[in-house]
Order: structure tokens, then C-alpha cells, then sequence
């Protein structure tokens, strides 16, 4: 069954599809560093992209590995059919619009990857013990999960400001998804973490980038009850006094969990 954060989730990417891009730096350079880990090994000849979004992972794996076979797979229908035109006709894709907790693919794979999609999956641990049975013999698992402290001045700057109108939803922490991933199953696994702060020329820049993402009103971000047009001023003011840039803007803070994981 597909759970409330699910569909919220879905709705929220299917809405921001043709905007989501423009606003994508941290998911480039979060993708960037997957390649660089996936590249390490020799090269993949089928692929699973977990949580492929518009295809910007999508586009570099077809790239790097010509000759392998990528299955991309995403919850939103929106997002996988705008990654399908824009990458029309790319050989070799396979395009997927499923819940990965109801996926059965054909077949087992070589690797399979996530970047920035796996922090939305509920109940994750079954997830995980799914993929290492998706995997054929010494096959990698490798993927990057959003972790919670992500955007925690956003977090610090509603709660002064709203109090009564708490997130629903927290991102999971380094601990959980590292032992999830350990009690998986693989034969081998590396676990790191990265902070990344990104500057942005105002609060209301801020909002706006998450908003044209899909993420503001939705369960990391909202609490099922919209901040008022007074709320938001005083969210902006807030944030700008207690978050600025070293140099000019506002700050903002992103916490990435890195795995890296090979089956048996």
C-alpha cells in the first residue's frame, strides 16, 4: 500500500516537474559524487536508478556507460514523463513509473543507484533487503540519501515563527539508515556523510528554489496547515537575521548520507 508520505511526495514532484532543474545544483553535485564512486569499478552492463526524477542521473549513466542498460524508475508520473521527452529516443533507457517498495523487475542487476530519492521511501529496511536480492552476484549498491539536519535553519526559523505548525515529517538520521543498510545483507558496505552549505541571495530566494522543487507544503517542509502571508514575512525576516552568508544572502545547510555496498 502506498502510504500518505508517498502519494504527498508524488503530487509535490509531479507539480514542480518543469521547474525542478533550474534549482537542482545540490542534486548535480550529489550525483557528480555517485558517478565518481560508481566509476571505481568496471563498468555496469544493466542498471536499476532508483528515484530517477527528470533525469539528471539518468542522462550521465546513459553517458558514462553507453552499452548498459538502464531501467529508471520514479513514483511521479509527471517527472518520468518529462524525463522521457527530454531524453526521447535515448537508446537503452528503459523508463519505470512505480512505488520501488511494489517494483518486480525482470531480471537482476549489475548496480543499482539512488541519489536523493531514498529518504522518502517508508518502511526503508525492506527496500534495502529488496535491492541486495535485485542485485546479481558482487553486484554494488550505491546511493545518496538526504539525512536529517537537512535545511536546519529553515527548521530553527519556523519553529521561532510557527511553533504551532510543526513539520510532519523528519528525515532520517546517519545512525538509522547506516544500521538499515548493515542489517541488509551486503557482503560489503561503506557508509560516510557530507554537509554542504549552499548560498542563496535572500530567504525568499530559498523559498522559492524549494517551492519550484516540490518540497515546500509538503512533509519535510509543511505541516498540513499553510503558513499565513504574516507567517511567511516574519520566516523570511527571521531567517535573514539569524542565517546570513559569509559574504551576502542567506545560508543553507544539506547533510548527505553516502553508501556504498557490494552483494556477496
Amino acid at each position: 500500500m502506498t502510504t500518505k508520505l508517498q502519494r504527498t511526495v508524488g503530487k509535490r514532484f509531479d507539480a514542480a516537474a518543469a521547474t525542478y532543474d533550474k534549482h537542482a545544483a545540490i542534486q548535480w553535485s550529489v550525483a557528480r559524487r555517485l558517478l565518481w564512486e560508481i566509476e571505481k569499478n568496471p563498468a555496469p552492463k544493466r542498471i536499476l536508478e532508483i528515484g530517477c526524477g527528470t533525469g539528471l542521473l539518468t542522462e550521465q549513466l546513459r553517458e558514462r556507460f553507453p552499452r548498459a542498460e538502464v531501467h529508471a524508475l520514479d513514483i511521479a508520473p509527471a517527472m518520468v514523463a518529462h524525463a522521457r521527452e527530454r531524453w526521447h529516443g535515448a537508446a537503452r533507457v528503459r523508463w519505470h513509473v512505480a512505488d520501488v517498495r511494489r517494483y518486480q523487475p525482470a531480471g537482476h542487476f549489475d548496480l543499482v543507484v539512488s541519489s536523493c530519492a531514498l529518504h522518502w521511501v517508508e518502511p526503508l529496511a525492506p527496500v534495502l533487503r529488496k535491492i541486495l536480492r535485485w542485485l546479481k552476484p558482487r553486484g554494488r549498491f550505491v546511493a545518496a540519501i538526504m539525512l536529517r539536519g537537512t535545511l536546519a535553519e529553515l527548521h530553527a526559523a519556523r519553529r521561532r515563527v510557527a511553533p504551532h505548525k510543526p513539520v510532519l515529517h523528519a528525515l532520517p538520521s546517519f545512525p538509522t539508515i547506516e544500521a538499515f543498510a548493515r542489517r541488509a545483507g551486503f557482503a560489503t558496505l561503506t557508509a560516510r556523510r557530507h554537509k554542504a552549505l549552499i548560498a542563496l541571495p535572500s530567504a525568499r530566494a530559498l523559498l522559492t528554489m524549494l517551492h519550484e522543487q516540490g518540497l515546500t507544503g509538503g512533509p519535510v517542509a509543511g505541516s498540513g496547515r499553510p503558513l499565513t502571508r504574516s507567517e511567511l514575512q516574519q520566516l523570511v525576516a527571521d531567517y535573514e537575521k539569524h542565517f546570513p552568508a559569509r559574504r551576502s544572502g542567506v545560508r543553507a545547510t544539506f547533510r548527505v548520507a553516502y553508501l556504498a555496498a557490494q552483494k556477496a
